[in-house]
């Protein structure tokens, strides 16, 4: 019976095109796209310069603004050019270089002006700061040269060397390819159990079901399993063929201890599956309310926003979110290749927060469906 029952939720779930073609799509391209296609860092941001000084130094420290951070500067010769190129977004940055610049450089100090357009917030913070970056770094090398010329060494000074810890080169793309792949785990894992959940209620067999000698208490356990299975059995897949071998992620927990961890999360996401099958009354609100409930999830999860940047209020908020510990314990593994000692203390919160919510979503779902409408 209990093989039965697996194979025809397998069976449902895989005669389901619609929710079939959304999991490959989620477990592939947008992974794929997510890794690949955003870029944080900012890359061949376009930068327009007005350079009144044309000087020796001017020219040097322009050529320092080049790939990959920046496209190739555009020299500029008129300056009512530039309230044009920003007001028509045609360029992030202008660089405005005054007259006496290298004159000044040797005296009290020169300065430049930067223009830039914030309507493009994150890409005109990021480049600002980098032009920044390399201003002090033009300051530097020129102080450095005027004390090689006086003879003047040994003076005090701070050697600072950074090193990276399991991601030596700061390639964004192996997080945003984790975090979307959580995301996308922690997305279908809501919605698949509960359009499995509500089906019977949907085809009208719920009342034939509850005076079977089956069960209904059985019948929801196992459609839960079936659900759980399969989900990770296609990230099994996306793990190895996606994030392995198509992106090439340096992954460094093994696949059983990640899926592991997975089985853990899933329980959560069941227990809040079985609350939006309480209280969807059909299958095309399972999508509404999944956002409801993940939208709030994945903020506090710190996926797209670090916790600390968050108020204080919604901080603390943060600990009923399980998506928040399975990132914590995913990523520590996968990039970090945490020891289970390590792990151990966001599983036990996981575990109890599944069962929280599984125990709130069967109460729920036994008052408003079985002893509603039986």
């Amino acid at each position: 019976m209990t093989l039965q029952l697996f194979k025809k939720e397998f069976l449902h779930i895989l005669r389901d095109w619609g929710l079939m073609i959304f999991i490959i799509y989620a477990f592939t391209l947008d992974i794929y796209i997510a890794a690949k296609g955003l870029n944080i860092i900012p890359e061949l941001v376009s930068v327009n310069i007005m350079d009144e000084d044309r000087s020796a130094a001017s020219r040097e420290f322009t050529q320092r603004i080049r790939p990959p951070a920046f496209r190739e500067p555009v020299m500029l010769s008129d300056r009512r050019s530039i309230d044009r190129l920003l007001n028509e977004s045609e360029t992030v940055l202008v660089l405005d270089i005054p007259s006496g610049f290298e004159r000044d450089i040797y005296r009290d100090g020169a300065t430049v002006q930067l223009l830039v357009d914030g309507t493009q917030s994150t890409a005109a913070y990021l480049s600002s700061a980098y032009i920044g970056l390399i201003a002090r770094q033009y300051s530097e090398d020129l102080l450095r040269d005027r004390l090689r010329n006086l003879d003047m060494t040994g003076l005090p000074a701070i050697d600072l060397r950074s090193r990276i810890y399991f991601n030596p080169e700061a390639r964004d793309r192996y997080f945003e390819g984790i975090n979307e792949f959580f995301m996308v785990f922690t997305l279908i894992g809501l919605i698949l159990p509960a359009s499995i959940i509500i089906r019977e209620k949907e085809y009208g067999t719920l009342e034939q079901i509850m005076i079977s000698p089956l069960g209904i208490k059985r019948l929801l356990v196992m459609k839960l399993l079936s659900a759980s299975l399969f989900l990770l059995a296609v990230t099994a897949l996306s793990y190895e063929f996606v994030l392995k071998l198509w992106l090439h992620i340096p992954l460094k927990g093994t696949l059983l201890g990640f899926l592991g961890i997975s089985l853990v999360y899933s329980i959560a996401t069941s227990g809040l599956s079985f609350i939006i099958a309480s209280v969807a009354k059909r299958l095309s609100q399972i999508g509404m309310l999944t956002i409801m409930i993940f939208a709030p999830m994945l903020l506090l999860s710190g996926g797209w926003v670090p916790p600390e940047a968050l108020p204080s209020w919604l901080r603390a908020l943060s600990v009923i979110s399980p998506m928040k510990y399975y990132l914590d314990s995913g990523i520590s593994l996968l990039i970090r290749g945490a020891d289970f000692d390590l792990l151990l203390p966001n599983l036990i919160r996981l575990i109890l927060l599944g069962a929280i919510f599984l125990g709130a979503g069967y109460i729920l779902y036994d008052k408003r469906i079985l002893h509603g409408e039986g």
